[in-house]
């Protein structure tokens, strides 16, 4: 309701003015008062870009992980052996290295609202996992190109591909990076999304 979208409005120019502190008793409000789960949504995200910029990455990554529980996306208990990710990663990779620009692009938009939701606090966690945890960063991002395979392209199906480019690079794979880094150009320019082109 308008309440709570004044709220969250409140929150987020909070964030942008670096006032953090004012961001909890906000969002506090905000879940004492939704009727939904869905209603929280905005101001976790808020919170989470909050804790990331305070470099509170760990608080970060583990309260983006429990939204995401709630959007049917769970984490694994322990992370998952890195070979074995890797192999399922290389499995996506050649299936997207089979798909031709024009193929990608006119792949269908990703419309389940909670893949959506979920695509959206998955991103944040690249830049956190980046930053603080390499191997968990190979599972995060095959749960994007998983999901963006399985439901749909969407604005944030362009950071996963830019970082499975990154990562394709680190393996010595420059082909493979060149061109998965070119379809996520693609992607860039059709969403015109512009607050991804750092990646």
């Amino acid at each position: 309701d308008l309440s709570l979208h004044l709220y969250s409005l409140y929150a987020e120019v909070e964030y942008c003015n670096g006032r953090f502190h004012n961001i909890y008793p906000t969002v506090k409000c905000i879940f004492a008062h939704a009727k939904v789960y869905r209603d929280k949504l905005r101001a976790y995200a808020t919170l989470i870009k909050a804790l990331g910029a305070q470099y509170k990455l760990k608080e970060a990554t583990d309260m983006c992980f429990g939204v995401l529980s709630q959007l049917g996306v769970q984490r694994q208990s322990s992370l998952p052996d890195t070979s074995a990710v890797l192999r399922d990663l290389m499995a996506l990779k050649s299936s997207l290295e089979d798909l031709s620009g024009d193929e990608l692009l006119n792949s269908r938009e990703m419309v389940n609202s909670d893949m959506v939701a979920a695509m959206s606090f998955l991103q944040p966690l690249l830049f956190c996992n980046f930053l603080s945890n390499r191997e968990e960063l190979l599972t995060i991002v095959f749960h994007m190109l998983y999901l963006t395979l399985k439901y749909g392209i969407c604005e944030e199906s362009c950071c996963c591909l830019a970082s499975l480019s990154v990562i394709l690079c680190h393996m010595n794979d420059y082909d493979a990076s060149e061109r998965i880094g070119q379809l996520a150009i693609l992607l860039l320019d059709k969403f015109q999304y512009r607050k991804y082109i750092s990646f």
